[in-house]
């Protein structure tokens, strides 16, 4: 199984409920958002190593499938788009240890001045579910995800994953986790939630306005993965 953990979907609480459903031995976490010296390092291990491995997690893009021997299935979390953006930005402009905190940390970088300027640095402000679910080219910060890594990420979603779960809806998400794979987990403890943060509803029009213009292929990524949410749901 392949954890596609997604910043800020509550993808912290999901990987300590994972850790009680796997042995540590068969368990590989990738820590670094950037990933790719991690990535190096688990392409060296030998085949019967990386086939121990029943579970890998982490903030990874679909096609790690690649590096593993035999078969895999993907689960991941997805959020609305402004709500997951804006909890981001919150979480990594209230946390010196974040690796953005150096340019979300001064007060004369805000919000509105990020949106309208896009950068590599701060791309995981722009559509980051759509790049990361579609994977491949789209693995680029410096590449903006565009309406065909759109469809690529809605049919990785419907051909791909076992499970898609939707923040909003975490316990029902969960109940179908349990459902597919046989987990025993019940009780969990929210994990790693940004304290400080502003809702939408009192965000005034402009910010609002941005916010799902940087996010529009999310916003529609969101609503494929709530129909296929629903569709598990019934099932």
């Amino acid at each position: 199984m392949i954890f596609l953990h997604v910043p800020k979907t509550a993808g912290t609480t999901l990987h300590h409920i994972l850790e009680r459903c796997y042995p540590r031995n068969q368990i590989c976490s990738f820590k670094d958002p950037n990933y790719r010296s991690e990535l190096e390092n688990f392409q060296k291990l030998s085949t019967e190593t990386r086939e121990a491995y029943r579970l890998i997690k982490g903030h990874l893009s679909f096609g790690f499938h690649r590096h593993l021997p035999g078969r895999s299935t993907y689960i991941t979390f997805l959020r609305e788009p402004v709500a997951r953006a804006l909890s981001f930005y919150h979480y990594a402009r209230s946390h010196p240890e974040h690796y953005l905190y150096p340019l979300l940390g001064d007060d004369h970088v805000d919000l509105k001045i990020l949106l309208r300027q896009r950068t590599p640095t701060t791309h995981e402000l722009f559509n980051l579910q759509t790049s990361m679910v579609a994977g491949d080219e789209w693995d680029d910060p410096e590449r903006p995800a565009d309406r065909a890594a759109l469809e690529r990420a809605k049919q990785n979603l419907r051909s791909h994953f076992d499970v898609v779960g939707l923040t909003e809806e975490f316990d029902t998400s969960l109940r179908l986790l349990r459902r597919r794979f046989g987990w025993k987990v019940r009780f969990y403890t929210r994990k790693n939630v940004t304290r400080r943060k502003d809702q939408i509803d009192n965000l005034d029009p402009e910010t609002h306005s941005l916010l799902r213009e940087a996010n529009a292929l999310d916003i529609e990524l969101y609503q494929f993965a709530r129909e296929l949410f629903d569709a598990q749901r019934r099932t």
